[in-house]
């Protein structure tokens, strides 16, 4: 193990533009699944050079699930399940049991030192925080003082905000899920080393 990732799932960490997809993958993982999703989430796949076999079987799961099925356990896991929701893709409600609590604020002051804006509703819900950490992936690999300092702000990031929430969001969703796209989603998530 190389750095804060599990090199098992983040491909080669010391090459920022594979953990960039590699967040984005995960990022593109937790969209509602309309139309587009399985397209999209192929086409993050096909980028990912030597992509693990893990994420490599969730796509395959994701690919043979009908959409319907898809977009009611989504709803379910994620959105309104009865009689709760079990795996709310917030850090605030894991965190404080709100939504935009003071988790968000945070969150939101760190994508602001980047100068990112998120829609308010999305600040600190699980996808955006994966796409922040590819833009710093991203930004990571044009080297230098950028490249240095992206990468900083994405170990900050991990240990001030994903990692405190994300291992029991994955626990959660590997518990609730019906549904074998979701159950090695939360697998893949488990695999994710995060920084002491």
């Amino acid at each position: 193990m190389t750095g804060f990732y599990d090199t098992t799932i983040m491909n080669d960490s010391r090459d920022p533009r594979q953990k960039a997809l590699t967040f984005r993958f995960f990022s593109r993982s937790f969209a509602y699944p309309n139309e587009a999703f399985i397209k999209e989430l192929k086409t993050s796949l096909e980028e990912l050079r030597d992509a693990p076999d893990q994420f490599r079987e969730m796509m395959a799961a994701f690919e043979h699930e009908g959409i319907e099925a898809l977009q009611g356990e989504y709803t379910r896991l994620f959105l309104n399940g009865y009689p709760s929701t079990p795996c709310v893709p917030y850090e605030s409600v894991y965190l404080e049991k709100r939504m935009l609590g003071d988790a968000s604020i945070g969150v939101q002051a760190a994508y602001s030192q980047w100068d990112m804006t998120v829609a308010p509703g999305l600040i600190d819900h699980i996808a955006t925080e994966f796409e922040f950490l590819a833009f710093l992936a991203s930004a990571e690999s044009m080297g230098g003082t950028l490249g240095e300092d992206a990468r900083i702000a994405a170990e900050a990031f991990m240990k001030e905000h994903l990692c405190r929430w994300m291992p029991r969001l994955a626990a959660d969703l590997g518990k609730a899920a019906n549904l074998e796209p979701y159950r090695l989603l939360a697998a893949a998530l488990q695999t994710i080393h995060c920084p002491v």
